[in-house]
């Protein structure tokens, strides 16, 4: 007698149901039940990974799939480690069961046609590593269970329609390596405390609508090499009278706070903000006035961008003929500088 289809072969099934067009046909080709191996799990499925007699992963990435996914399904899977779907045309929502995927270490969907809120049960998954949701029509607010993700390294919210404010959960995410939450609808202050995930190496909140002062202590004690909260409605902070910018980690590499509300001179009794470890500066489209400082002690800045100020004086001279220079980009427009410029 042939023996049924285990579960994870049923939950295969049902989601190959929702698949509308499948123009190489990877899947619709291989996913047959007549073709299980004799362990029971479908390794010569495309895309499904085995490990024994358990499906430990489904990769189904730019494959131009058009499907209706319903990922609920999917929570038999009792050892799924991974599910990649990412670059398709998938539609569906984040399961309200997704509690369930105890065993997920890695999820994305990125660049589908996914929508939902984030539900409340996402926190749950405390071994999730890496979660994708970029590029999507995902909306609602962060809920604040997400503080239970204690493994995740890498958070990609990017290009949705999250809105609401940034919770101080956030910070409790102490693995962090990357964070973006980019190109959505957040309002709000950048909660305290990201300076102190010492793992965090990126962090992108350009394209929001946050507001409030610029952090003196998360630019002076981040980790991160990569920061960029440009295109928000940052302004400089009460203790930045005279300047725009505290002293800044030496970790920051790429440093991005354009299309802001930044006031104030990057020069304040004769000293300047430390330039010297930064690769990339983009302080373009804010109000900053003043003179600019010499940049002298700049070894590694590639590219500086200051347009679209109020920046008056003259351009320094290190900035153009330094013994050390390694600038292959600069942008001084949109100023009221003056003087000759000496090549």
């Amino acid at each position: 007698m042939a023996e049924l289809p285990s579960q994870d072969i049923l939950a295969l099934l049902e989601f190959k149901k929702g698949i509308k067009h499948d123009p190489t046909g990877y899947v619709l080709s291989s996913w047959n039940e007549d073709s299980v191996d004799v362990d029971g799990c479908p390794s010569s499925w495309n895309g499904v990974l085995c490990n024994g007699s358990d499906v430990a992963g489904i990769v189904l990435d730019n494959l131009g799939l058009a499907a209706d996914a319903n990922l609920s399904v999917f929570s038999n899977l009792t050892k799924l480690v991974k599910l990649s779907m990412s670059n398709n045309s998938i539609s569906g929502k984040l399961p309200g069961n997704i509690a369930e995927f105890k065993s997920l270490e890695f999820l994305d969907v990125s660049n589908n046609l996914f929508s939902s809120s984030l539900p409340v049960g996402i926190g749950k998954l405390s071994s999730l590593q890496n979660l994708s949701l970029a590029g999507n029509n995902f909306s609602g607010s962060i809920p604040d269970s997400i503080s239970g993700m204690a493994s995740i390294q890498s958070l990609d919210l990017s290009c949705n329609s999250f809105s609401g404010p940034l919770l101080a959960s956030l910070t409790k995410l102490t693995n962090l390596v990357s964070f973006n939450l980019s190109h959505n609808c957040f309002t709000g202050k950048i909660p305290k405390g990201f300076e102190l995930i010492f793992s965090l190496e990126k962090i992108d909140l350009h394209g929001n609508m946050l507001e409030g002062h610029l952090d003196d202590e998360f630019i002076l004690f981040s980790s991160a090499s990569y920061v960029d909260f440009s295109e928000n409605m940052l302004v400089s902070s009460n203790s930045q009278q005279q300047k725009s910018l505290p002293q800044l980690s030496e970790s920051i590499k790429y440093l991005n706070l354009s299309h802001n509300r930044l006031t104030g001179s990057l020069v304040s009794g004769g000293k300047q903000p430390n330039f010297e470890y930064l690769k990339v500066l983009d302080l373009s489209y804010n109000q900053l006035s003043g003179e600019l400082p010499e940049f002298d002690f700049v070894y590694e800045l590639m590219v500086l961008k200051l347009s679209n100020n109020r920046f008056s004086g003259f351009v320094p001279s290190g900035l153009l003929k330094g013994d050390s220079l390694v600038l292959t980009e600069l942008d001084l427009s949109g100023n009221n500088l003056l003087g000759k410029i000496e090549m």
